[in-house]
């Protein structure tokens, strides 16, 4: 769907860069490429669909600025939101002909999104002319070795699939209490390696609604959930923010292992 815009907006702190290269080394010019790609983003307010349900993203996009997320909603308007995106991120990078209908993409905050079909060619996928920016396979350098934006490209589509299985075991097996401290966990480790945290605080910037559809629980429920957390010394709240005050605590809490499983 097209993002309509709001305003030209200067270029955001290079979320992106920092989120491809903690997956792998880029070369100078693969830099230079995210650097062109981002240099110019378009700021969407919150709740804009920026992919339909059932349908493919037309191209590739980076989310710079703000969160965002991967949700279905049911026919009666319930919605379980699947995977929560975060500056850095990427949207639609698909190297499958035929992509899987995966529910829709939409903003939860205000957001600075970029098109970055140019990508596309680099994680080895195909643009509308069937080819390749080179007219070759992409995301090779000459003699056949992966380049460090293919690698990095990659592994972000491999760590969203992890993020899955972690909302999967969330889900399925882990108490209200539990979820909460896990998701915490995750955002936190998500949001440090673009350089958002400090000191176990980070911007919180989603209502109590949304992490209930993140994460099956009633709104009552979450509200009460957030209230232990806050009596039992494990986080402080303020406006926007959330601070973890007490992390080994909470990775006991949720048995979490890193953003890279469970």
């Amino acid at each position: 769907m097209p993002v309509e815009s709001l305003a030209r907006s200067p270029a955001a702190p290079d979320a992106a860069l920092r989120r491809l290269s903690g997956y792998a080394p880029l070369a100078p010019e693969e830099a230079a490429l995210l650097r062109q790609v981002t240099a110019r983003p378009v700021l969407v307010p919150a709740r804009t669909e920026l992919v339909r349900d059932g349908e493919a993203a037309p191209r590739p996009q980076v989310l710079l600025e703000g969160w965002a997320c991967r949700q279905r909603l049911l026919a009666d308007g319930r919605r379980q939101i699947v995977v929560v995106l975060l500056p850095g991120d990427l949207i639609g990078l698909e190297t499958r002909r035929r992509p899987l209908p995966f529910g829709s993409v939409a903003t939860l905050t205000p957001a600075q999104i970029c098109e970055a079909g140019a990508l596309r060619a680099a994680a080895g996928g195909r643009e509308a002319g069937g080819e390749t920016g080179n007219g070759e396979a992409g995301g090779r350098e000459t003699g056949g070795r992966e380049t460090g934006l293919a690698a990095a490209l990659r592994q972000a589509r491999e760590m969203e699939e992890i993020w899955l299985v972690n909302q999967v075991v969330r889900l399925g097996r882990q108490t209200a209490y539990e979820r909460v401290a896990h998701f915490l966990l995750e955002l936190r480790e998500r949001l440090a390696a673009v350089d958002r945290v400090q000191e176990n605080r980070f911007s919180f910037p989603i209502t109590q609604e949304v992490l209930a559809d993140a994460l099956g629980l009633s709104v009552v429920h979450m509200n009460r959930t957030m209230q232990q957390l806050r009596r039992d010394g494990l986080i402080e709240q303020r406006a926007t923010a959330i601070t973890l005050r007490d992390v080994p605590s909470l990775v006991s809490i949720a048995d979490y292992a890193g953003a890279h499983g469970t």
